[in-house]
C-alpha cells in the first residue's frame, strides 16, 4: 500500500514538473523570439536614425508583422502545451498616435509598452479635460451669482413701475327707461349716443412698498343717473364738471402686517350689497395663520365718509339736478367716521366665511340723512341731526362642491337714523350654480338660481317710526345686478346709503353657456316684487315717492315686474374684447301711470368694445 501511494506521489510529481517544464520551455522560447525581434529592430531603427525618421507606411507594415509573429508565438505555444494549461492571448500594440508619439521621443520606452502607455495617457489627458472644464464652470457660476447679487444690491433701492390700462367704447340705445313719467324724464331715457372711458394704472414697488394711482377719466355732469361710478364720456359731448377721478391713490406696506392708506377700493361680505367701491380709508391687515377655525385673517379700517349736502338747496346751487357731480358730494369735508372690522376664514380649499361689522360714526354736523339725495329731490327731507350711526351686522359665505358652486350674505341693519328714529332692517341673498360642462353642442354650460330680500317701511308708516328700507354704506355701478334695467337705471342711486334690495324681494333664473367657442352668452330671467306693500304708483321704497306727487290712489301692490336680459361677451383680437347687454323690462303696478294706466315696457341695447394695455 505504501509502495502504491508512494509511486502514485511520484507519478503526480512528475506529470507537474512535466507540465512546468513545457511551461517553461514555451516562456523561454517565447523571450527569446522577443529579444531577436527586439534586437533586429532596434539595430534596423539606429541604422536608419541616423539618415532620417521610419515612414508611416513602413511602420504599419512592421506593426502588421510583429502581429503576425505574435500569433505564431501563440500558435507554437499552445501546441506544445497541447491544450493542457493556455496562455492568455497578447494583445497586439494599437497603431500609435501622433501625440503619444510626440510624447514618448527621447524617453527610450520599448515599443511593447506603446499601447498600454497610449491607452492610460489617452484616459489621463480625457480626465483632465473634464476637470478642467468642471473647473471653468464652477469658476463661471461663482461669477455670475457674484454678479447677480451686486446687481440685486445695486437696485434693491430703485423702484420698479408696471403700467397698464385699458379703454373701453359702448354705443346705447335706450327707450322708455322712465316708465312713462314726465317727472322722472332725462335726457338719455329715450336717446342713442356713445360713450367712452379709459383708465390708466400705475404701480411703483420699492422693497415692501407698493403705490397704485389708477385714473378714470369721464364725465359725471349731465351723467349721474346714468352711471354712478361717474367715468363716461358721451362721445363728442365733452360736459365734463370734473375731467378726471382718482378711482385709486394708495400706498401699501406688505410685511408681517399689511397696511393700506389713501384711496382704494373695498368690499365688505359678497360684492354689491353694504360696501363695494373707491373710499378714502386707512386698512390693516393680519395673517392670523391656520387656526382651529382654518386659516384666518383680520383686517380693520377706518373710512371717511362725505356726509352729503346740508339741504337741496346747496345742492341745487352746485349745479343740479340733473348737473350734480360725484365730486359735489365726496368732495365735501368728512362728516362722518366709519369703521370696518372684518375677518376671513378658510375652513378648507373651496370655502370662504367672512363676518364682519361696518359701522358710522356721526361727527354731530347736520346734513342730509338720505345721503343717496332722493331722485324726487324732496326739499323736505328732514336734515341729519348728529345722531345717523347705522351700523351693519354681516355674513358672507362662499364656496364650490364638485360642480356646484355658492354664495349667501346676510345683513341685519341697526342703530339710530335721527335722535328719534332708530334703524332695524336686514337683507339676505343667496344663489347657486350647477357647472354641467358640454352638454349638445352648447360648451361650459351652468344653470344658476339666485334670491334676495330686502326689508322696507309699509306704506302707512309715519317718518318717526323705525327706518326699515334697507340700505348699504356705499355702492358703485359695479355693484351686484340682478337686472340689467331695474338694478342700474331704475334703482341706481348716489352712492351713499343706497341699495338695489330696500323693499324689494326677488327670484331669478340664468343659463350661461357657449354656443360656439369662446363666444360666452348668459340669458337671465327675473321677478320682482316689493317685501311690503306699496301704494300703486309710487314707486318700490316706502318713502320715495316715483310719481313725485302726481299718483293719489291709496291702492296697495307688490307688483315691480319682469326682467329678461341676455348679455354676450367674446374676443375680437388678444387684449380687444366685444360685449353685448340687452335688457327688457315690463313694469308693474309700482309704476302705473297717475291716470292708472299701465307703463310701457323699458328697453336698452349696449355693444362695445374693451381693449386692455
Amino acid at each position: 500500500m505504501g509502495l502504491e501511494v508512494k509511486s502514485l506521489v511520484s507519478s503526480s510529481t512528475s506529470k507537474k514538473a512535466l507540465m512546468l517544464g513545457k511551461y517553461i520551455s514555451g516562456t523561454v522560447v517565447i523571450f527569446f523570439f522577443l529579444f531577436v525581434s527586439s534586437s533586429a529592430y532596434t539595430a534596423e531603427i539606429g541604422g536608419k536614425a541616423k539618415v532620417s525618421s521610419q515612414p508611416e507606411e513602413e511602420t504599419k507594415t512592421y506593426i502588421q508583422k510583429l502581429e503576425k509573429r505574435v500569433s505564431d508565438l501563440e500558435s507554437l505555444v499552445n501546441s506544445l502545451l497541447k491544450g493542457e494549461k493556455m496562455i492568455p492571448a497578447i494583445v497586439p500594440p494599437k497603431p500609435e498616435l501622433p501625440e503619444a508619439k510626440e510624447k514618448k521621443k527621447g524617453t527610450g520606452a520599448d515599443d511593447w509598452e506603446e499601447p498600454v502607455i497610449v491607452e492610460a495617457e489617452t484616459k489621463k489627458a480625457r480626465d483632465d479635460e473634464a476637470r478642467r472644464r468642471l473647473i471653468e464652470l464652477e469658476t463661471w457660476k461663482r461669477k455670475s451669482e457674484a454678479k447677480t447679487a451686486k446687481e440685486e444690491e445695486e437696485t434693491k433701492d430703485k423702484t420698479k413701475f408696471n403700467f397698464s390700462g385699458k379703454y373701453k367704447l359702448r354705443l346705447n340705445v335706450k327707450n322708455n327707461l322712465n316708465l312713462n313719467n314726465p317727472k322722472q324724464a332725462w335726457t338719455y331715457d329715450n336717446y342713442t349716443y356713445l360713450d367712452q372711458r379709459v383708465q390708466l394704472k400705475i404701480e411703483a414697488e420699492n422693497g415692501p412698498l407698493t403705490g397704485v394711482v389708477v385714473f378714470d377719466k369721464g364725465n359725471f355732469g349731465f351723467d349721474w343717473k346714468e352711471d354712478s361710478e361717474g367715468t363716461l364720456d358721451r362721445w363728442s359731448e365733452f360736459l365734463t364738471v370734473n375731467s378726471a377721478l382718482f378711482r385709486e391713490l394708495y400706498v401699501q406696506y406688505t410685511g408681517n402686517l399689511i397696511v393700506k392708506a389713501g384711496r382704494q377700493n373695498m368690499m365688505a361680505g359678497n360684492d354689491g350689497i353694504v360696501l363695494e367701491g373707491p373710499v378714502d380709508a386707512l386698512k390693516f391687515t393680519y395673517p392670523l395663520g391656520q387656526t382651529p377655525l382654518g386659516r384666518v385673517s383680520g383686517s380693520l379700517a377706518y373710512i371717511a365718509v362725505a356726509g352729503g349736502f346740508k339741504n337741496y338747496t346747496k345742492f341745487r346751487d352746485s349745479g343740479g339736478p340733473p348737473a350734480g357731480d360725484r365730486s359735489a358730494v365726496l368732495g365735501l369735508a368728512n362728516k362722518l367716521d366709519g369703521v370696518l372690522l372684518s375677518f376671513n376664514i378658510k375652513p378648507k380649499k373651496d370655502l370662504v366665511i367672512e363676518p364682519y361689522i361696518l359701522t358710522v360714526f356721526d361727527r354731530g354736523k347736520s346734513g342730509d340723512p338720505d345721503l343717496n339725495l332722493d331722485k324726487d329731490f324732496d326739499t323736505s327731507t328732514i336734515a341729519r341731526d348728529g345722531s345717523f350711526e347705522p351700523i351693519w351686522l354681516g355674513l358672507a359665505v362662499s364656496g364650490k362642491e364638485g360642480k356646484i358652486s355658492y354664495m349667501a350674505d346676510m345683513i341685519y341693519l341697526a342703530g339710530s337714523y335721527t335722535t328719534a328714529r332708530d334703524i332695524s332692517a336686514y337683507a339676505f341673498m343667496l344663489r347657486g350654480d350647477y357647472h354641467a360642462g358640454k352638454v349638445g353642442f352648447l360648451d361650459k354650460f351652468s344653470a344658476g338660481l339666485e334670491s334676495g330680500m330686502g326689508s322696507g317701511n309699509k306704506a302707512d308708516d309715519s317718518v318717526s317710526s323705525n327706518y326699515k328700507n334697507f340700505r348699504g354704506l356705499f355702492l358703485c355701478k359695479d355693484r351686484r345686478k340682478f337686472g340689467n334695467i331695474f338694478s342700474e337705471d331704475l334703482r341706481a342711486g348716489y352712492f351713499l346709503w343706497d341699495s338695489n334690495l330696500a323693499n324689494v324681494t326677488f327670484i331669478r333664473a340664468l343659463l350661461d353657456f357657449e354656443p360656439v367657442k369662446n363666444l360666452k352668452a348668459e340669458i337671465a330671467v327675473a321677478k320682482y316684487w316689493t317685501t311690503e306693500s306699496v301704494y300703486k304708483g309710487r314707486g318700490p321704497v316706502p318713502g320715495i315717492d316715483w310719481s313725485s306727487g302726481t299718483s293719489l290712489t291709496t291702492e296697495k301692490t307688490s307688483d315691480i315686474g319682469w326682467g329678461i336680459d341676455l348679455d354676450l361677451n367674446f374676443p375680437i383680437y388678444k387684449r380687444l374684447k366685444g360685449f353685448t347687454e340687452a335688457g327688457y323690462f315690463i313694469p308693474g303696478k309700482v309704476y302705473q301711470q297717475a291716470n292708472g294706466q299701465k307703463a310701457d315696457p323699458a328697453s336698452k341695447i349696449v355693444v362695445g368694445a374693451e381693449f386692455e394695455f
